[in-house]
């Protein structure tokens, strides 16, 4: 009866180890199908894990993440919010879950689970620079720039924190800052486009036409057609 209890219980042991080693395979192919863009091939593999663990926190938090890049941000919210349930310190789901709220306007949330993020990987550049974006559109401006700073501190080539930390500056009446910070995107990336145009813009606003007009020119020999719409409206 006892080698009875005990072939028993291997047998059960063996069957979960099969069923864990599988859905974890299924996770593995859903991140393969997910680098290629095959959505349909990467929720297939997806419905498969969880079919085998259904609190599997990677896979639940993949799906989410999937979620959220095709717009379904409410049901994204939901299933981060079971990662989270499952796992509490489960770093990309505070991330993305804020990156969803985002979306969809709740920045207080939003910055709630960047901070709850940062807590758990404190040297994440992305997550200071949606933080700070957060900041911004609640017209928090000296804070939006704080966590920009905070951004290119650990990434000193972050292009879009110096283009959003140079806009906010502007927005705050830091125009030599903002002028600087343009510049220095422009530095790094001669063809983003968007820092000559927002250089440009600030130099206009702030009565120096004259080198507003030759920074657009340049913008417009790189092929931004608004810089030559603009040159059309305020150069000639």
């Amino acid at each position: 009866m006892k080698k009875l209890l005990l072939l028993f219980s291997l047998s059960l042991i063996g069957s979960f180890t099969i069923a864990q080693i599988s859905a974890v395979e299924y996770y593995n192919s859903a991140l393969i199908n997910d680098s290629l863009k095959d959505d349909v091939a990467a929720l297939h593999d997806l419905d498969n894990a969880l079919s085998l663990n259904p609190n599997y926190d990677s896979a639940n938090c993949l799906l989410a993440t999937i979620y959220l890049k095709g717009e379904n941000y409410k049901d994204a919210i939901k299933l981060f919010d079971k990662v989270i349930k499952i796992n509490p310190k489960y770093f990309d789901a505070y991330y993305e879950r804020g990156n969803a709220k985002a979306q969809l306007q709740n920045y207080p949330g939003a910055i709630k689970d960047f901070n709850s993020a940062l807590e758990l990987n404190a040297n994440h550049a992305k997550c200071y620079y949606n933080r700070g974006l957060a900041k911004g559109y609640m017209e928090d401006y000296p804070a939006a720039i704080t966590d920009l700073d905070k951004a290119i501190t650990i990434d000193g080539k972050y292009l879009n924190a110096y283009y959003s930390r140079a806009f906010w500056k502007d927005i705050s009446g830091e125009y030599d800052g903002a002028i600087a910070d343009y510049k220095k995107v422009i530095q790094l990336d001669p063809k983003y486009k968007e820092a000559y145009i927002g250089m440009a813009t600030a130099m206009y606003q702030h009565g120096d036409k004259t080198q507003a007009c030759e920074v657009l020119k340049t913008a417009a020999e790189k092929g931004s057609i608004m810089a030559e719409e603009l040159i059309t409206k305020l150069c000639n």
